[in-house]
Order: structure tokens, then sequence, then C-alpha cells
């Protein structure tokens, strides 16, 4: 990272908080020490700060996984600040409150997040570092280990139950409810705190640049990502990093980006899913059919889930491909005039081995979209098999004890794979990447517990 103390600090310029430098309301070297500061505070509270993570070759993996021709890098965020990549997101909020407000003081507001775990062990640890209270908002199955650490760090945590007929998230509602009363969103969802998108950003920068080191100059390469999603911060964060790096000729191209998500809760796929349907209809009744499909994917509008399978969105990603910027906007401006056509509450209670990305709704998600439609890549429905095979095999073949949630992007890999066909096959010497976000807690699933 060259002679900066932290992450924040290089990438500092092209975060979005360097708009208060540029409008001059923050001196250079006030925001600059406003880093220092904040990293400092954290460090005192977690033990290190925010320096960057490791992203590396994985050969024994990817062999391990049936990629062997194609080179498989792994993004292990399980050393970094709280276990995860969420403590990312929530210094970033933290960095803009204290460039637009200074310091807070001791009758500030609370601050407010909903979070089945890592997120929430997160704001607690920044809250903490900052001085500041916290109100945290968790399902009733929340890990223990993780409350009791939240407590220790001054969190009030409040255990929420889902109602009967009430659909979302119960842990979201009552964060909601709390900054309806005055507390300040402190999340990682970025329809409730926009700024938690711009510290994730440093992730792909981080990838990015380790790629440029390793291929010895810019433009660096990266063909594929596989990323998972839960309420979309993450997989925001990372795509809008990587097209950024894209845009200032750091990376060769955006790569094609496969969301994941599990058998049991998939709304951004179901979104996905829904417009693509919509796009094969109106060709249909264009009279443009060009017979892929087109029966198949005109009843997947109107019939349960599931008919639209794995191999299914492969083929309309690549006969749609390539899709031109135009094409692009005109799709994401239809997205966002009509978001509840596409993006609904899941509609029975989520289930999964990867609880960690149970979100009811995916928050934040046409910028996922987005990039998946200018990247010709497309979303992944995993197995519950899938998710268990990955964190074993993350655990088996890679010296990271990563969490089954960290690991799910990997289960996005294995999903592809058993789709069998040849438009979803990896291309030999493809650059592919996952990134491993969460380290085990206790109460975690023992991966090499059983099977092989």
């Amino acid at each position: 990272m060259g002679d900066a103390a932290s992450t924040f600090e290089q990438y500092g310029p092209r975060l979005e908080t360097h708009r208060f430098v540029e409008r001059g309301e923050v001196p250079a070297e006030a925001a600059r020490q406003a880093v220092r500061d904040l990293d400092a505070a954290v460090s005192g509270v977690e033990g290190h700060g925010f320096e960057r993570t490791p992203f590396e070759p994985a050969p024994e993996l990817a062999e391990a996984v049936g990629s062997g021709d194609c080179e498989l890098w792994v993004k292990d965020e399980t050393g970094n600040v709280s276990g995860s990549h969420k403590a990312r997101h929530l210094f970033g909020v933290a960095l803009a409150h204290r460039l637009a407000d200074g310091a807070a003081g001791a009758g500030a507001p609370p601050y407010a997040i909903a979070s089945c775990g890592n997120a929430a062990l997160a704001a607690a640890v920044v809250a903490r570092a900052v001085g500041r209270r916290i109100d945290v908002f968790v399902p009733t199955w929340a890990n223990d280990a993780v409350v009791d650490r939240i407590t220790e760090l001054g969190g009030r945590v409040v255990r929420c139950e889902r109602e009967p007929g009430v659909p979302g998230d119960p842990a979201h509602h009552a964060m909601l409810a709390a900054i309806g009363t005055g507390a300040v969103p402190f999340s990682c969802q970025g329809t409730e705190t926009p700024a938690t998108i711009d510290g994730g950003r440093t992730l792909a920068w981080e990838m990015v640049d380790t790629l440029v080191e390793h291929d010895g100059g810019p433009p660096a390469r990266l063909d594929r990502l596989f990323v998972q999603v839960g309420g979309g911060a993450l997989a925001t964060a990372v795509v809008t990093g990587l097209a950024d790096a894209a845009a200032r000729g750091d990376l060769a191209r955006l790569p094609r980006i496969h969301a994941v998500q599990p058998h049991g809760n998939h709304p951004l796929v179901r979104a996905w899913d829904t417009l693509m349907s919509e796009l094969r209809a109106e060709e249909r009744a264009g009279g443009r059919d060009r017979q892929y499909f087109l029966d198949r994917i005109v009843s997947a509008q109107a019939a349960p889930e599931g008919t639209m399978d794995n191999r299914l969105r492969a083929r309309i990603a690549e006969e749609m491909a390539p899709m031109s910027e135009s094409r692009v906007q005109e799709l994401v401006r239809r997205l966002r005039d009509d978001p509840d056509r596409y993006m609904r509450a899941w509609d029975s209670e989520p289930a999964s081995y990867a609880s960690g990305i149970l979100d009811d709704i995916t928050y934040d998600w046409v910028d996922i979209v987005e990039a998946m439609l200018a990247s010709g890549g497309w979303p992944l429905v995993a197995s519950e098999d899938d998710f268990r095979r990955a964190h074993r095999l993350a655990h088996r073949h890679t010296g990271i004890d990563v969490c089954p949630t960290g690991a799910a992007g990997l289960g996005g890999l294995l999903a592809l794979a058993a789709a069998g066909d040849g438009t979803a096959a990896l291309t030999p010497g493809e650059r592919v990447a996952v990134m491993f976000t969460g380290r085990m807690r206790p109460g975690d699933p023992d991966p090499l517990a059983s099977g092989s």
C-alpha cells in the first residue's frame, strides 16, 4: 500500500467523501487526519486498523472444485476489522459523518443497524471507536457469540420476532422505526445509509491493485467474479468499485458478474428473471422471435418459482450479449422507475446454510443488475449442497477459516459447474475471483464434521 497507514488513507481521494475536500469544505490534510484518527480509534478497539487484505491465487482449491484449468483467486477478508468485510462499509459511514459534522458530542442520538451478525458486530466496533451509542436490531436466531460481543462493546441488542403475515425482515422494520424516532442509520443497507457503499469499494480497489502488481502494470485482467448477495451492499460496492477501476484504466474491463443467492431466498435473482421474461415476451410480441427458449421464458413470468433455472439464465445472458451501454441504461431506468415490480420481499421465511445472506429483500440491487447486464453475466441460485460443499472445500484446500456465508460465492461457482452447459462452462485460462468475506464464529457449523 505504499506509505499509507491504512487502506482508507490510500484510497481517500477516490472515496465519495473526498467531495468535502473538492468543494473546499474540508482541507485535504484535515481529511487525511480524520482517516488516521478514526483508523487509530478502531485499532484501539480491535487491535488493528484497516490494511490491505490478502488476494491470492488458489490453485489447489481450483482443482478441488473442478476448475483447475482456470486461475482462481480468493480475496480473504476473514482477518479484517471485526472479522469480515462489513467494517469497511461502516468506516466509510463514520468518515462521512466526521467530515460533515465533526466529532459527535455525548448527547448525539444513537446509531441504529439491522443485521443478522457480521454487520452488527462491525457497526458495534466502529461505533465504540467513535464513542457513539448504538442500537442493534437482530433476528431471534442471531449468533449468541456475536450478540455477546456486541453487548461487550456497549451496543444495545434488540432481538426481533417475525410477525405472521408481515412481509420483510422484522429487524429492518425495527431499525426503520428507531430511525423514525431520531436514531441515525448506521447500517449496511445503502437505501438508508448511502455512504455504506463508499467504504466497501476499497475492497474492489485492493483486488485490482493486487492484480496490477501481479501483472506488472495496468490494465489488469479479471474475467469473472462470483459474489454472494444478501442485502446487496457488498456486491454493489464491489461492482461499482471495479467499474471505477476499469474507467481509470487500472482494469481492462468489468469482469463477468455472477450474483449468488440461495434456493431458499433469492429476491435479486427473481428480479432479474422478471426483467428477462419481460424482454423476451416483448421481443416475441414485436415479431423478432429468435426461437431461443421463448415459450419457457414467457411462461416463467407467471409460473411458480423455479421455472427459470441456472442453465436457462446462462443461455439468456449469452443471447442478449453484447449489450450496448444505451440499452443497459434504458433497462436500468425501467428498474428504477418501477422497482416494486421487480424487487419484492421473499414470500416465506428465508432459510439457508449461508445464513448471513437471508435478507428478505435485496435492498441495494439495481447496480448489481446493471453490472450483470453490462458484463454479460447472470445471477445464480446455489443449492444447500453447493454451499455446504463450498464451505468444506474452502477449509480443506485453503488456510482460511471462512464461515458458511463467507464462502457462499464459491457455492455459486459450484452451481455454475452443475449447470452442465457449454454456455455456462468456464474457459481454460480464465481468471476467476471469489471473496471469502467472514470468519468462523462459535456456533457456526463445522464444515469438516461429515461428508467429503
